[in-house]
């Protein structure tokens, strides 16, 4: 029961933005909780609804009040993820390096090159660069901290050396006399980008950087970027080689660790 430990243990922090008597399980917290987050998929928020609903239940059949969700109808996307080619990801950051400064978003073509390389050098979620504040990013040490990921989750992420050298140089340059709360990339108007801005944007770099953009369910979208560090990242590891001479004493471990599952093979050996 992982997931359902996990949806609950979220929505008992989502709980405390109101007012429970009782134990009551009230329709507005259930209809608040049922609303589409932002970047879900419907397979995810189904199954949040469905533990609640599961918890609803059990609360009346204690005496409780407890409101359960209406059953909800969706509809699930058929996308097949999209990996870029490594030539595909470079003609991407040479079409982002060349946007060129505009009066009505004064930042984007600072904040987009670096928005897109961290998409794909660190494999994260539109969602949480967008609510990416000041405080989060760690220039000293190259950490990114990600608060509220999916599924309630906290992590630390770290970065290369080349991707902090450019958040330094970001954060000196905008962010001199902003507060730690203050959104790491953001409008003119001080507030942050949607993921509408984001998509719409990416269709229009994809053409400009010669990559077809195939339609709604063949992509490439801005997630697919997240897929593609992935998979890039696991091919890298894959030509990662482990010889004795460079690593004698991990080889020596996983020796003795298994060496017994394939024993050597004894007995006489005859020549023909």
């Amino acid at each position: 029961y992982v997931g359902g430990y996990n949806a609950l243990h979220v929505f008992d922090t989502f709980s405390k933005r109101y007012e429970v008597k009782n134990y009551e399980l009230s329709k507005e917290i259930v209809l608040a909780w049922a609303q589409k987050r932002l970047n879900e998929n419907d397979t995810t928020r189904s199954a949040r609804i469905m533990y609640l609903q599961h918890f609803a239940i059990f609360l009346n059949s204690q005496g409780y009040s407890g409101y359960i969700a209406p059953p909800q109808k969706y509809h699930f996307s058929q996308h097949t993820a999209y990996v870029f080619t490594k030539a595909e990801i470079k003609k991407l950051f040479i079409s982002l390096d060349q946007m060129e400064y505009t009066p009505n978003s004064p930042y984007r073509h600072l904040s987009f090159p670096l928005f897109y390389r961290m998409l794909y050098g660190c494999g994260f979620r539109i969602s949480e660069l967008l609510n990416l504040t000041v405080g989060d990013v760690d220039i000293e040490r190259w950490i990114i901290h990600i608060h509220d990921s999916k599924n309630g989750n906290e992590r630390l992420v770290p970065m290369a050396a080349t991707l902090a050298a450019r958040c330094r140089t970001y954060t000196e340059s905008f962010h001199s006399d902003h507060e730690e709360d203050f959104p790491f990339f953001f409008k003119k108007d001080g507030t942050g980008y949607c993921v509408s801005n984001i998509e719409r944007h990416f269709r229009e770099q994809l053409w400009l950087a010669g990559i077809p953009y195939l339609g709604k369910e063949l992509g490439p979208r801005v997630h697919d970027l997240r897929h593609t560090f992935i998979c890039h990242r696991l091919n890298q590891w894959a030509n990662l080689k482990l010889t004795a001479e460079a690593f004698p004493d991990v080889l020596e471990q996983m020796d003795e660790l298994t060496g017994h599952v394939f024993p050597e093979v004894g007995g006489v050996v005859y020549e023909e």
